[in-house]
């Protein structure tokens, strides 16, 4: 299967460098050079160090597709949800892999969907309220990647500018990687 490369602009290029632009395509299809997956090693507090594979979902630079707004972009498939290329989601994901590289600095909560995790810097809080904040799952998935032994996969579901402080469970990087290695989640304790 070709994967098409994902420009700053939203256009499609082949191998070859010609631009396509099919009305459907899978985001499976797809590569964003930035966001392609890699290992980050993390360091707990006790000093022991884990590998963790990322990997990012097309969410972190599309937005939900609408018929009236995009007519004549090209539907991006996730699933069957179909998705649109944002420049500004596109633009605000370079930064994703120095959130991610600052988990342990990082503000980190349980979101209420008991399902994943958000983070943002917190020193960055922009002028309108919002932050940059990465949505991810965290669960045990040995394997390898590039030559390097990894525990744990750090998906990141989504990444957007989000009104903070959002309402969550505060938590510490340390316990969700110990949890996970140990195949639990944490508890989202509902007030």
């Amino acid at each position: 299967m070709t994967r098409l490369h994902v420009a700053p602009n939203g256009s499609l290029t082949d191998s070859k460098g010609a631009t396509l632009a099919p009305a459907e395509i899978a985001d499976t299809r797809l590569h964003v050079p930035h966001l392609a997956p890699h290992i980050l090693t993390l360091t707990l507090p006790k000093g022991d160090r884990v590998n963790m594979l990322i990997g990012y979902s097309s969410h972190c630079w599309t937005r939900t597709f609408d018929d009236t707004l995009h007519t004549g972009q090209v539907r991006i498939m996730d699933g069957i949800r179909p998705r649109a290329f944002c420049p500004d989601r596109y633009a605000a994901s370079t930064d994703l892999h120095g959130l991610l590289d600052n988990l342990h600095r990082n503000r980190l909560y349980l979101t209420p969907s008991d399902r994943n995790f958000g983070s943002y810097n917190a020193t960055t809080i922009l002028p309108d309220g919002t932050a940059y904040t990465a949505f991810f799952t965290l669960k045990l998935h040995k394997g390898r990647f590039d030559g390097i032994r990894h525990k744990l996969r750090l998906y990141v579901e989504s990444a957007h500018h989000r009104p903070q402080p959002e309402p969550g469970q505060k938590v510490n990087v340390a316990v969700i990687v110990s949890q996970a290695l140990k195949g639990d989640k944490v508890k989202y304790f509902r007030r």
